[in-house]
């Protein structure tokens, strides 16, 4: 019985080892990568040509009828001070949804050009986001 006891241990002693040897860490197969979306479809470009065209002809419309709102919507310090000058700084334009420059200047986050606008006199015109916006943004009171 010894014999038959140390057989089966040598057995399993073997079955370890070649199972301990063969099962290591295998390396992960390799990724590859998807494959890039295809481009827009020949409508698809169409349609966003005639957008960006329409969007243009909007934005030149706003640009010559109420320059400071067009000034405060691209961002343009220089030309939102030139327009200041010679302009109304709350003007809305209803038929696009577009309220006053300050409260435009907050949508967008344009620090300079609520600081801007403010200076000159502009107001949020009753919106209370606009008017949470302008006090986050006013300069602290200077202490005496």
């Amino acid at each position: 019985m010894a014999t038959r006891s140390r057989i089966l241990a040598a057995c399993v002693l073997a079955i370890g080892v070649a199972g301990g040897s063969g099962c290591g860490p295998t390396l992960p197969p390799p990724v590859e990568k998807p494959a890039p979306p295809p481009g827009p479809s020949p409508e698809e470009a169409q349609r966003a040509a005639a957008s960006k065209f329409q969007r243009e002809i909007v934005m030149g419309e706003v640009a010559r009828t109420h320059p400071v709102l067009a000034a405060t919507l691209d961002r343009d310090l220089p030309r939102l001070q030139a327009a200041i000058r010679r302009g109304n700084v709350n003007e809305i334009r209803k038929d696009m949804h577009l309220g006053p420059p300050l409260r435009e200047a907050c949508r967008i986050g344009w620090k300079d050009g609520i600081e801007e606008l403010r200076r000159a006199g502009a107001k949020c015109l009753g919106d209370s986001r606009c008017e949470a916006c302008v006090r986050e943004s006013a300069p602290p009171p200077s202490g005496g």
